[in-house]
């Protein structure tokens, strides 16, 4: 299981409102568990990162860095950070990156889509 833990918040405010950056993070990981630097080395689909820069994400978040590749790998991830710094994202991220957009079944009784 990879973790990664942040105790400040990565879109560069501080609970008190204080000022802080990603380089001052201190972050509880995982062996093995390595921070990606931008979404293009994540191993996402292409037409994802189109989108990803389309709505104006130049980076990935700290915990996003930690978090994103191991869940497209496929292994449990605990991610535990203060409000904001983009735990929601990264879930819908991986949701995105696992659709199988040419499929066009569709399970009218139980209302789900086939996933690949």
């Amino acid at each position: 299981m990879a973790a990664a833990v942040a105790t400040a918040d990565p879109r560069g405010r501080h609970p008190l409102g204080r000022r802080v950056d990603d380089k001052n993070l201190v972050f509880d990981t995982s062996p093995g568990v390595e921070a990606v630097a931008s979404f293009d080395q994540m191993g996402i689909r292409d037409e994802l990162l189109r989108g990803i820069y389309a709505y104006g994400f130049e980076k990935p978040s700290a915990i996003q860095q930690r978090a994103v590749v191991p869940i497209i790998q496929g292994r449990d991830v605990i991610a535990q950070a203060q409000s904001g710094p983009g735990k929601s994202s990264t879930i819908a991220l991986f949701v995105c990156q696992i659709i199988d957009t040419t499929s066009r079944e569709y399970d009218r009784f139980s209302h789900r889509f086939h996933f690949a």
